[in-house]
């Protein structure tokens, strides 16, 4: 594996364990003591956090720093906690396209009273 390849493997973990864990940018950031630019910059694969920024990310999401730099395969519990929120997220999506699609008809029920 190039240098590449394993910034691009590592910038997609440590989205992934970001975003499974529900922070953000900032959130994660703010526990760092680093910018949110860093992490950003960290997650787009610009850059490497060091190995003790590596060791505080795996204790905060509950993993190896080998599963974090994507050395180990993800866990059995992150993968289906990764499926429960990509189902979520699907679920949250359908919700408000139906909120969306009651506010329209909503509205042009209103045109028509104004008429």
């Amino acid at each position: 594996m190039n240098e590449q390849s394993f910034n691009e493997k590592l910038a997609k973990s440590l989205t992934t364990y970001r975003k499974l864990n529900g922070f953000t940018q900032t959130e994660i950031a703010e526990m760092l003591d680093y910018s949110d630019k860093s992490i950003s910059k960290w997650e787009r694969g610009d850059g490497t956090p060091s190995a003790f920024v590596l060791f505080n990310l795996s204790e905060i999401y509950g993993i190896s720093v080998s599963e974090l730099i994507g050395q180990s395969p993800m866990s059995k519990a992150n993968i289906n906690l990764a499926k429960s929120k990509e189902k979520e997220t699907k679920e949250q999506l359908k919700a408000k396209k139906k909120a969306i699609e009651r506010a329209n008809k909503q509205k042009k029920k209103e045109k028509k009273h104004k008429k």
